[in-house]
């Protein structure tokens, strides 16, 4: 008598039944988008600071700064990097519920003791990578931004112009 290999219908059923367990604890994971929306945000800001860096050591221009112009609309940010009245490189970023505060000033307070960021707001970079302000005057401080939603994401400016996740130092 040969014996018939497989699985029997009860291991098949609390397989099945596994596996619906494990999904919906997964889709459980992502029906709460704001709690990643901050940290999407939060990636994509400090990305666009970075690639104006870059730019600025790619353009090297002492006359004329890299400009990274930052608009609100009402469901996204436009982030637009300029050099004079070239536009470079335009993003949208996108934000679900997100506020964005800044600071050169206050670093120990909690974010949402922080002024809200005024929009068009404007970062430059020098043909060195630096931070620096208008009149291309090297910035001495940190910038401080944070994005609020259900959670906080903290990032810096430093005056090198390397921009970072994280608390600034005063």
């Amino acid at each position: 008598m040969t014996s018939a290999k497989g699985f029997t219908l009860i291991e098949l059923i609390v397989v099945i039944i596994l596996l619906s367990v494990l999904g919906a604890v997964g889709i459980g994971l992502f029906s709460a988008p704001s709690q990643y929306a901050v940290k999407l945000a939060a990636d994509q800001w400090l990305s666009q600071f970075r690639f104006a860096q870059r730019l600025a050591f790619l353009k090297q221009s002492a006359s004329e700064p890299i400009a990274l112009v930052v608009n609100q609309t009402s469901n996204s940010w436009t982030v637009a990097a300029r050099q004079g009245t070239s536009i470079l490189n335009t993003f949208n970023i996108d934000y679900d519920s997100v506020s964005i505060r800044s600071s050169s000033s206050d670093f120990s307070s909690a974010c949402s003791a922080l002024p809200a960021m005024v929009f068009p707001a404007t970062f430059y970079f020098d043909g060195y990578g630096n931070a620096v302000d208008a009149s291309r005057t090297q910035l001495s401080i940190n910038q401080r931004i944070c994005l609020i939603a259900a959670n906080t994401v903290e990032l810096c400016i430093s005056p090198s112009g390397y921009a970072y996740e994280g608390s600034c130092l005063p």
